[in-house]
């Protein structure tokens, strides 16, 4: 029973550290101005980062979610959270990260949650190696 009870505990332990020394991965965000798709310094720089990334992990994929506030009449802009994923593909492609490995996918109007800042929705998250928390 013993021999059994410690070749159990050690295939526990060689699968959890398995799976703790799995790929890394990470996660960038970018954000933008209100109504906008355009790419300011600081989001360009966090999609070039992403870009350095995913470059040393080729064999991961990209992943990016696309999110926009809730709409204000007169100033929205259709399909906004897709047009902001789509520039920040265009960035990661320019910077050498092979197309076919990026996936994305437009979230749409995502209203803020108690005591978040209505510029935590205008964003795009780029997901390398595994789909982005929540």
């Amino acid at each position: 029973m013993r021999k059994r009870f410690a070749a159990l505990v050690l295939v526990a332990t060689v699968s959890a550290c398995a799976r703790l020394s799995g790929p890394p991965t990470s996660s960038f965000s970018v954000f933008f101005p209100p109504y906008s798709a355009e790419l300011d310094q600081d989001a360009q720089t966090a999609i070039h980062n992403a870009a350095a990334f995913a470059k040393s992990r080729p064999s991961e994929p990209v992943i990016l979610i696309g999110y926009s506030a809730p709409p204000d009449p007169g100033k929205d802009v259709p399909g906004l959270s897709e047009l902001r994923a789509q520039a920040v593909k265009t960035v990661l492609v320019s910077d050498g990260v092979n197309p076919n490995r990026i996936s994305a996918i437009a979230k749409g109007i995502t209203d803020p949650k108690a005591n978040m800042p209505e510029l935590s929705v205008r964003r795009v998250d780029i997901s390398v190696g595994a789909l982005p928390p929540g």
